[in-house]
């Protein structure tokens, strides 16, 4: 039997792009019967040497009551459960988020996309606890509004890794009861390998096909990025999924380089997890 998603955490700057966060996570939950925590991690270093002083956890009782006055709203809008949680924490940002969400099934967080020069070459704090996660992390462009996902895109080169990681793709595809899903590769160019790789591959998978409505296609180009996001806006996908491979550094800096990218730029909801 498949792991429900029951808890979501959504963490929270106060920023209009983390409001908009929390009303998709909220809407997510109620749609799935999920309850959700909101929480917004402070860090010493920012806090005026004074507080420092004083105690870092003096600080946070203003965030607190702010943070409980949005658990109200959240609850009363939505219908669902709601809690909170304040972090103080002199680590990074991404680091005590990833920590914290492994006692949940699944992160929502926004994103501004690569805000400046530094984060677009660097990677932005979403694409970090994305990175870090041990937990599927939903990321929420600025400005996109709830619909259903009734149409992936799950962007994967199952030709070169002789397999598709399909658990937790699968377990979204039925939570949400997700009506086509398409498995698509990036190829920069065609050879007889390729091709017989890919069928091989194809029907391994088969009972996915049969089942979730799932199918696979490959388009050759030599530019990942703009492909997968051509393919996404041009079929009016409502969301694209990618996987984190777990492997060494040199192997997985093609397939990090392509999920920084989109999760810097794309206006639609990224669905990351790991293999």
């Amino acid at each position: 039997m498949k792991k429900r998603i029951e808890k979501i955490l959504c963490p929270t700057d106060f920023s209009e792009t983390a409001d908009q966060a929390i009303a998709y996570a909220g809407k997510l939950c109620k749609e799935i019967g999920a309850e959700l925590t909101l929480l917004n991690v402070q860090s010493i270093f920012s806090l005026p040497p004074t507080e420092v002083i004083k105690g870092k956890y003096l600080a946070t009782e203003p965030i607190q009551d702010q943070l409980e006055e949005q658990s109200y709203q959240v609850m009363n809008a939505f219908k669902i459960a709601c809690y909170t949680e304040v972090a103080p924490s002199n680590r990074s940002l991404s680091d005590i988020i990833a920590d914290r969400a492994r006692d949940f099934d699944m992160i929502v967080m926004g994103t501004r996309g690569a805000d400046d020069y530094y984060q677009f070459f660097f990677g932005s704090n979403s694409y970090q606890v994305a990175r870090a996660s041990s937990v599927p992390v939903l990321l929420i462009p600025e400005g996109c509004a709830y619909t259903d996902i009734s149409t992936l895109v799950y962007g994967f080169d199952y030709e070169t890794e002789h397999h598709v990681p399909m658990n937790q793709v699968s377990q979204w595809i039925e939570l949400l009861d997700i009506k086509k899903t398409t498995v698509l590769q990036v190829k920069d160019h065609f050879d007889r390998l390729t091709e017989l790789t890919t069928k091989e591959v194809e029907e391994n998978n088969k009972r996915f096909s049969d089942s979730m409505g799932v199918t696979f296609e490959t388009i050759f180009s030599d530019d990942v990025v703009n492909t997968l996001h051509h393919y996404v806006t041009s079929h009016k996908a409502d969301a694209l999924a990618l996987c984190v491979l777990n492997r060494g550094i040199i192997g997985s800096l093609f397939h990090k380089s392509v999920i920084k990218a989109l999760s810097s730029t794309v206006n639609y909801p990224l669905f990351i997890f790991h293999e």
